[in-house]
């Protein structure tokens, strides 16, 4: 008996064509679901992600210098904010460089002034894991399994939270200030799902000091960009996956959900240009 096996075989495009953010999102507000872009895959179309499934509620990103991470921070944040008003979404913004999310700095989608220092890193952390646990308290008192249920019962909605955590790493260099990041991610990865809060963490340097095997195992969805190496590649994608250090850069990513893996172009934004009601 006979077993075929074939070889895909990935070739760059000379000629660039950009997924340009409007020609696949336009704005229109939802409520039943929370949808996150991800890129456009080789037959032109649009894939996203959906944070109130298991499989896809919490996400580990990383790429190193010139990956296109960033693009792709801000392609997904405002893919958010064109389908959520501010009354049914809030934004935690984490960014120590302080050059990712500028033009968010004002928005009234933020659950806090966007962060740029550890201690309030820190600080936020654990206000979301307080926030988690009183939601559930609430969910008890309502005889609620979830934030979905909740609202349909509740006058008083309570808005889904999306935490966007830039540049993990810088976070992680003192004993301390890791241990209680870990154990506020693992809190959260696990449980806050159901009470409507999400973490994104994002990384240029995904190594194994820095994205630990309790982070790893409590953010299910990834998504690789260029990576400077082989190992950074298998730390965000497990098991053998060393494809993401041969990526092209500029926004050329692998998404992946369980055991299934795809080849991703992200959103690019040129200009962004918030409005809203003062």
């Amino acid at each position: 008996m006979s077993v075929r096996t074939y070889v895909s075989v990935y070739l760059p495009r000379f000629d660039w064509e950009v997924a340009k953010f409007s020609d696949y999102i336009q704005p229109g507000e939802t409520l039943e679901s929370v949808r996150i872009a991800i890129g456009v895959n080789l037959d032109g179309k649009l894939v996203e992600a959906d944070l109130s499934d298991p499989n896809t509620c919490h996400f580990l990103v990383g790429g190193t210098t010139g990956s296109g991470k960033s693009e792709f921070l801000r392609s997904l944040l405002l893919s958010l904010l064109v389908r959520h008003s501010p009354a049914h979404l809030k934004i935690a913004l984490v960014d120590p460089k302080r050059v990712t999310f500028p033009e968010f700095e004002r928005m009234p989608w933020l659950y806090s002034p966007v962060v740029k220092d550890p201690d309030r890193a820190i600080e936020l952390m654990a206000e979301l894991v307080a926030e988690m646990e009183f939601r559930y308290q609430l969910f008890e008192s309502a005889s609620c399994a979830d934030i979905n249920a909740y609202n349909l019962k509740s006058v008083k909605q309570l808005p889904r939270i999306v935490c966007i955590f830039d540049e993990y790493a810088d976070f992680m260099a003192e004993k301390e200030s890791r241990t209680e990041l870990e154990q506020s991610i693992k809190r959260l990865g696990a449980m806050a799902r159901a009470a409507g809060i999400h973490l994104i963490v994002a990384t240029q340097r995904p190594e194994a000091k820095v994205v630990t095997p309790i982070v790893r195992s409590n953010l299910p969805g990834r998504v690789a960009l260029r990576t400077a190496s082989e190992a950074d590649s298998v730390i965000i994608l497990g098991g053998k996956q060393t494809a993401a250090a041969y990526l092209l850069g500029k926004g050329d990513l692998l998404y992946q959900v369980g055991s299934q893996l795809q080849r991703l172009q992200s959103l690019l934004t040129e200009k962004i240009d918030l409005y809203w009601d003062k």
